[in-house]
């Protein structure tokens, strides 16, 4: 309700006709367009909205692409006959000049956004933060009116569900016969048992048959299945699902990739089960260990490549110091305390 405000009063002040360019290119610009078509009416008369699709604008710190983006919004807008830009501070070399306007803030004494200049001190409501509007929205908790319109609250809430009907990927690591799959099959297991959550696990057969087969053991190939992994784990998240996914995936920097492709739609949990190398040597009934030890698997994580252990795992487990039902146990705990699920 604010920027609507000062867009109001910044148009009445230069006589202007008002041009809205959302620039697209995010992953929820279907919501961004629904709520500025869900405000048109409070918009001055006369006003345009006019998504413009454009790539990604790239990397750089916070200020920096900052910066870059109001350039960007400057020349997009000059190129559709613009004469202004609304922005939050001044900045030189745009292409058409920069309205900084004044500050306003909530009158809770005659609840209404108006410039802080015409508000008597202790009149003036704090501003709901970035951090407590997430907050609210993780809880399922209602977006204030005199914040938001309707409109916008209800697209805030698609964008960003409540943590329990939120799109989430649990992603486990570990060597081979560190236990990751048996806990994967068994947070699946419990989950579905609980309901309330659509759950798929990626791992085993499934993984081997639809993503990882034609691939070999070189670290192009495994960090090529770790990114189909992780892309359909990002499909399943996105729309709403919980993915759960228990490959070796050895490379910090594949796993860092992983991360940020399910964060951009959804919630991401990264599970390392720790289980000493000598222990997942003596589980090997398969005998590959000793096959790699003697130079008849090359390439194989733990003895001739090596398992870079997560420093940024949520959650830790040794599964040579628990049962398989305490280690998805503490899995579990750490969702409910997240509150991805409830608490039984």
């Amino acid at each position: 309700r604010k920027q609507l405000g000062q867009l109001r009063q910044v148009a009445e002040r230069l006589g202007a006709q008002v041009l809205v360019l959302p620039l697209l290119g995010g992953e929820h610009d279907e919501s961004l367009v629904r709520a500025l078509l869900g405000v048109r009416k409070d918009l001055p008369d006369g006003a345009r909205i006019v998504p413009v699709p454009l790539p990604a604008r790239g990397a750089g710190g916070d200020a920096e692409r900052e910066e870059r983006d109001v350039l960007l919004r400057a020349h997009v807008a000059a190129a559709y006959g613009a004469t202004h830009l609304l922005a939050d501070a001044e900045l030189e070399g745009t292409a058409i000049p920069l309205v900084v306007p004044e500050p306003w803030a909530y009158d809770a004494d005659v609840e209404v956004w108006r410039p802080v200049a015409r508000i008597e001190p202790d009149h003036v409501q704090a501003e709901l933060t970035a951090e407590r509007l997430d907050e609210l929205l993780d809880a399922g908790e209602p977006v204030p009116d005199w914040f938001t319109p309707p409109a916008v609250a209800a697209e805030l809430v698609r964008a960003r569900p409540p943590k329990h009907a939120r799109g989430i990927t649990v992603f486990f690591t570990g060597l081979s016969g560190s236990g990751k799959s048996t806990v994967a099959r068994g947070l699946s297991d419990a989950l579905i048992e609980r309901g309330g959550r659509t759950v798929t696990l990626l791992d085993g057969d499934v993984v081997r048959r639809m993503l990882s087969a034609g691939l070999t053991f070189s670290r192009a190939d495994r960090d090529l299945n770790i990114r189909r992994i992780g892309f359909v784990a990002a499909e399943i998240t996105r729309h709403g699902g919980t993915a759960i996914c228990a490959p070796i995936a050895p490379y910090a920097a594949t796993r860092a990739e992983v991360r940020r492709m399910v964060s951009a739609v959804g919630d991401f949990i990264l599970v390392h089960v720790s289980t000493p190398l000598e222990e997942c040597e003596r589980r090997d009934r398969k005998g590959l260990y000793a096959k790699a030890r003697a130079g008849q698997i090359p390439e194989f994580t733990g003895i001739s490549d090596p398992y870079e252990a997560p420093d940024d795992a949520d959650l830790v487990l040794d599964t040579s110091q628990m049962a398989p039902d305490e280690a998805v146990g503490r899995v579990l705990d750490l969702l409910a305390a997240g509150g991805w699920i409830r608490p039984e």
